[in-house]
């Protein structure tokens, strides 16, 4: 167990490490900040499963929102590790930090994913792939911006309630082909019953030109309605 922890932990702070130099000149808030999340899964058959989120960023712990964003979306299970999906977010974006220096803005945005998920011994892996077309509201204009996200992420379980959750996800612009944001993170998670679990750790946020340290606080609940009469 202790040698599962070790490799499991390099992985983490190899995620972060690559994070941190993805600025040669750190240029990042200074203030600790908040990512606040909540995700609801509801499968009602075998094959379909219904989601959702709402994610919040602020640049400090309790105010100065950057972020709030709301997802809905909907899944089809290939088998039962690989997963296709189809979405559509809106949201309000501050991003000002950026070296466009871009006002406050609105966002809709569709996007399609792949899922893929396996276990090795006692750690289960997972893996996502998405695309989005991103409709952006600036005052003067819409842009629409095309991306791709690669998330990478493991759970490794302490004991029966309480697991280590780490994970990465590198996001790159379409339009003109390069870097967006990197997002790393660790976290330790309980399950609280067999439908919802929690999480708080540490998120290290980056962009081209700035990089934000940030608590996370995440809550997920997972509902299934097939055995429901």
């Amino acid at each position: 167990m202790k040698n599962k922890l070790k490799n499991y932990l390099l992985i983490v702070v190899t995620c972060l490490l690559i994070t941190f130099n993805s600025n040669s000149q750190d240029t990042g808030e200074s203030t600790l900040g908040t990512w606040y999340e909540i995700t609801l899964s509801n499968r009602i058959s075998d094959k379909i499963s219904i989601s959702g989120s709402l994610t919040n960023w602020n640049f400090e712990l309790f105010e100065n929102q950057q972020l709030l964003l709301g997802i809905v979306g909907v899944n089809y299970h290939i088998n039962k590790n690989v997963s296709a999906g189809i979405g559509y977010s809106n949201g309000s974006i501050d991003t000002t930090f950026e070296d466009t220096d871009s006002p406050y803005i609105q966002e809709n945005r569709i996007l399609e994913q792949l899922s893929i998920k396996h276990k090795s011994k006692n750690i289960v892996w997972s893996h996502r792939f998405r695309l989005e077309q991103r409709f952006l509201e600036y005052p003067n204009e819409d842009i629409l911006k095309h991306r791709i996200r690669y998330k990478f992420k493991g759970s490794l379980p302490i004991n029966k309630t309480l697991f280590i959750a780490v994970y990465d996800e590198i996001h790159f612009n379409l339009n003109e082909f390069d870097f967006h944001q990197n997002r790393a993170y660790i976290g330790l998670g309980a399950k609280l019953n067999k439908n919802i679990n929690v999480l708080a750790g540490y998120a290290r946020h980056s962009f081209k030109t700035k990089s934000f340290n940030r608590l996370s606080i995440q809550a997920n609940l997972k509902f299934d309605f097939r055995n429901e009469n």
